[in-house]
């Protein structure tokens, strides 16, 4: 039901995430979620996050002031994006309509995530409508996500090989992983 991304800076994953967007928008499923937007020049204060269904831009990041050394991470804009999602899931469980056609999409999970906070509204609100999830983890995190996330999730190399097995075989995508997983 969820595909973490793994193993690559945050410019290629979140890259990729906005690709695999793309392609599956193409292909015609229904696409929801955040990612970064980054567009080439910019300061990684001015990092804003996209919402894939209505366009709104949510601030990541607050201006602390100069010569602050704080998490200049702004919850507020954060908790904005997550609640955007949340009401985009809600309006599509409403409508009565099969969501087996839809993905949602989350810029990572993270230590706001970790700590339940930043996106973990919109993770929560996607599992419960039983819509799947692309998302990245940040390795700092892995732990928690594993125990967030449990037997519903499956890490997976940053390709578009990797999203596209999942999205088009996730009973293929998560043999796979399990077979490629220690005993």
């Amino acid at each position: 039901m969820i595909l973490a991304v793994q193993g690559g800076d945050r410019e290629v994953i979140q890259t990729l995430l906005a690709e695999a967007a793309r392609r599956l928008a193409a292909s015609g499923a229904r696409v929801l979620g955040v990612i970064e937007h980054m567009p080439p020049g910019i300061g990684h204060d001015e990092v804003m996050l996209v919402d894939l269904a209505s366009g709104a831009l949510h601030r990541l990041h607050q201006d602390l002031g100069p010569g602050a050394a704080g998490c200049s991470l702004d919850p507020a804009g954060l908790a904005a994006a997550s609640g955007g999602v949340e009401q985009a899931i809600c309006d599509l469980v409403q409508t009565g309509r099969d969501v087996c056609d839809t993905v949602v999409i989350l810029s990572k999970f993270g230590r706001q995530e970790a700590e339940g906070r930043g996106l973990t509204g919109a993770f929560h609100a996607a599992v419960a409508a039983d819509i799947a999830v692309l998302t990245s983890v940040s390795p700092t995190v892995r732990t928690q996500w594993a125990d967030f996330a449990g037997d519903l999730a499956m890490i997976a190399p940053a390709t578009l090989d990797a999203v596209d097995s999942w999205w088009t075989h996730p009973a293929l995508a998560g043999a796979e992983e399990k077979a490629a997983a220690p005993a």
